[in-house]
């Protein structure tokens, strides 16, 4: 490689994979609500607390700004967003259904390789919904450490049928709906308490994928997702 085609230093490989390691970091910890809507994110005190310099993390909120879950003001810095309103949550819901009926459609041809997937993650799922039903009291940890493994299935269960429309299109258009998806469960807690609802409404998807008829999958997926929406909104606090 020559002098002038070398990398410049603003963007070395080992830079960008820190940037990303602290995205996905303050990704997770806004998702399990970590901070509270409108709170502050300052810079130092965020690169204090994960253990990196500020240029990362600095990296990280702008490019975390653009998917919505913070957002900046300025002379004031970043904050966490305040709640969806009602209106974006049902605008989210209308792209989900027409996104995840039309993936399950197209990933009925490959639903040999995509329902034993189906099948074992379902299972995970129902093993966390189980460990939730458990929870006492006496572990004020196991709540958000349990609901947090049951919505990473019940995501997964989702990422799997995009997957197998082995289409990139569908599965960029699924990762950007997801990080919505995720701003959404900042605000709204009642997944484990529909996850029996939720997971027979996977099964009915699942069943409806190793029948092999398509128009089964897609009205099982089309009443799953607004099912969802159906609870979500339901339990959603009013805003304006």
């Amino acid at each position: 490689m020559s002098q002038s085609a070398a990398l410049p230093r603003t963007i070395r490989p080992e830079r960008r994979v820190l940037r990303d390691e602290v995205y996905d970091a303050l990704l997770e910890m806004l998702v399990d609500g970590h901070f509270g809507p409108g709170e502050t994110l300052g810079i130092d005190p965020v690169s204090a607390q994960l253990g990196v310099s500020p240029t990362p993390v600095r990296e990280a909120l702008v490019q975390l700004e653009s998917t919505g879950l913070v957002t900046r003001t300025a002379l004031r810095g970043y904050r966490v967003a305040p709640p969806m309103s009602r209106e974006v949550m049902e605008q989210l819901f209308d792209a989900r259904l027409l996104l995840e009926v039309g993936a399950a459609r197209h990933a009925v041809p490959n639903r040999e390789r995509l329902a034993p997937e189906l099948r074992r993650v379902l299972e995970v799922q129902r093993g966390h919904a189980e460990a939730l039903a458990r929870v006492t009291d006496l572990d004020q940890d196991a709540p958000v450490r349990d609901l947090s493994a049951y919505l990473a299935a019940d995501r997964a269960f989702h990422d799997a049928i995009f997957r197998a429309t082995d289409n990139t299109f569908f599965v960029e258009m699924a990762r950007h709906i997801s990080i919505h998806g995720q701003r959404l469960r900042q605000f709204v807690e009642h997944q484990h308490i529909d996850a029996e609802v939720a997971i027979a409404e996977h099964a009915r998807v699942l069943e409806a994928m190793e029948s092999g008829d398509t128009e089964a999958v897609a009205s099982a997926m089309h009443a799953h997702i607004l099912g969802v929406r159906e609870r979500t909104l339901s339990d959603a606090p009013a805003t304006t």
